[in-house]
């Protein structure tokens, strides 16, 4: 007999397939708007658009949830390897810190003509963009190691 987490899964990864073709669906099928002049918008763009949040949110929810509780079951087993753990953790905090330090708040001009000058979302998009590039490169670098098989020796 199949253990019960992987029949839901199985249940919850199948709902969610079916939840984003209808979505889908709805997004190409139905029609479109004109908001601004001769400009056309699928009618359903906002409801995909919430749909992508919801099913983000889920998961960095799911994620943090999972995390912890592996954390506090290794807290236990082994706490030295559980303290160990959060180096990481620490690691991408500190760099989140110095790129949103790092960022820019000079206020941009957007497209129709207006200023934008909100200066901690000007920040904070700075900090994610930099962030991006950082975490990037470190993966290039880190596949690039891995490839030559220095530390297969």
């Amino acid at each position: 007999m199949a253990k019960i987490s992987y029949k839901m899964s199985y249940y919850v990864f199948y709902v969610c397939v079916a939840l984003i073709l209808v979505v889908l669906g709805m997004f190409y099928g139905v029609g479109y708007t004109n908001p601004v002049g001769e400009y056309n918008e699928p009618a359903h763009t906002e409801t995909l658009i919430y749909l992508m949040y919801g099913m983000f949110g889920v998961a960095v929810v799911i994620t943090l949830l999972g995390a912890l509780a592996k954390f506090a079951g290794s807290l236990k087993d082994n706490p030295a390897s559980a303290i160990k753990s959060l180096i990481g953790l620490i690691l991408i905090i500190v760099l989140l810190v110095v790129t949103y330090n790092i960022g820019s708040a000079e206020p941009m001009v957007l497209g129709d003509g207006t200023t934008y000058s909100d200066v901690t979302m000007l920040k904070v998009t700075d900090m994610l963009i930099f962030s991006t590039y950082i975490l990037f490169g470190i993966a290039a670098v880190g596949t690039l190691i891995n490839l030559s098989g220095i530390f297969k020796r």
